[in-house]
């Protein structure tokens, strides 16, 4: 735990050039990240009959279906940002990352799985498909507060465009990022998790113990750990608890957050993170789509809470 690990100032500052330059102009264009088939990541959707258009929509963000490129785009971001000026800078914004059909399927699947929950607890919402928005939770999370704002007004205009009174939201990134824009007063819509609305019985639940990895933002900034832990446990799903490794003020966070100024750091801290958790049980549950590929990549025995509910 007490490994040293050197941080570049020059390099992490080149980096972030490249996010503002490229992640935020894109945002603004075309409400997304950086090119992607958006047709591709609704397709989860295909034969649900989820209307389009409501009060209430199911928003993923992309988040699930785009989990794995996040990763692969900070890859790219940490060869150009090593580079100096503006010129490598210049493409970054338009260069299509294409995602692993095997993450898409799996995505997809934890997506219709919290769908159907969804109705099962009686619950009525639309999805926009392949009109759907980004949050800019990226910008949010490495501190670009005025782009942040720049993009939340744009974002709440389109949504008041559509009628949306009701944003159900399916990952902890998404989440922080509405609640933050709310707080501002950017955005007027109603935000929930589709954690506080499903109705699990102990039947939904399979498989062996496991151990939670919290989300930082679920269980530290938004109260949300009480609400996974009951969920689970409403399905079933036996979970084992250290006061170390899973207690709120002295857990690890998975790493992810700082790929995109930093992968190697990144990387080690989602290792460090992985053998803490092994200590309490081989099978570790996440609860978010980053810190699942953060997490997954030291260990095969890594699982969406999704995957082990029924």
């Amino acid at each position: 735990m007490n490994e040293k690990i050197d941080i570049d100032a020059g390099k992490t500052k080149n980096q972030l050039a490249v996010i503002r330059k490229a992640v935020f102009e894109n945002l603004m264009e075309g409400f997304v990240p950086f090119p992607i088939n958006r047709k591709a990541c609704a397709e989860w959707a295909k034969g649900l009959d989820i209307p389009r258009n409501g009060n209430v929509i199911l928003y993923t963000s992309y988040m699930y279906q785009l989990a794995s490129l996040f990763r692969q785009y900070e890859g790219i971001v940490a060869r150009v940002g090593r580079l100096a000026g503006v010129k490598p800078l210049s493409g970054i914004g338009r260069l299509i990352v294409r995602p692993d059909r095997a993450e898409m399927d799996r995505a997809g699947k934890i997506l219709s799985k919290i769908s159907r929950l969804l109705k099962e607890a009686g619950t009525d919402f639309s999805y926009l498909y392949d009109e759907e928005p980004y949050s800019g939770a990226i910008l949010l999370e490495l501190g670009m507060l005025q782009e942040f704002r720049s993009y939340g007004k744009k974002l709440s205009g389109f949504l008041e465009s559509r009628g949306i009174r009701t944003v159900i939201t399916v990952d902890p990134h998404t989440l922080n990022a509405l609640s933050r824009l709310r707080e501002m007063s950017l955005l007027g819509a109603e935000v929930k998790s589709y954690l506080e609305i499903i109705k699990l019985r102990p039947s939904n639940g399979r498989g062996n113990a496991y151990v939670l990895h919290d989300s930082c933002l679920y269980s530290r900034y938004l109260g949300m750990g009480g609400i996974i832990r009951k969920c689970l446990g409403d399905a079933g799903v036996e979970l084992k608890e250290d006061e170390i490794v899973t207690g709120l003020r002295t857990s690890m966070c998975c790493g992810a957050p700082v790929g995109a100024v930093n992968r190697a750091l990144s990387d080690r801290i989602a290792g460090m993170r992985v053998r803490s958790l092994k200590t309490v049980s081989e099978n570790i549950l996440v609860a978010c789509p980053l810190c699942y590929q953060n997490l997954s990549k030291h260990s095969d025995r890594v699982a969406d809470i999704m995957e082990v509910i029924a």
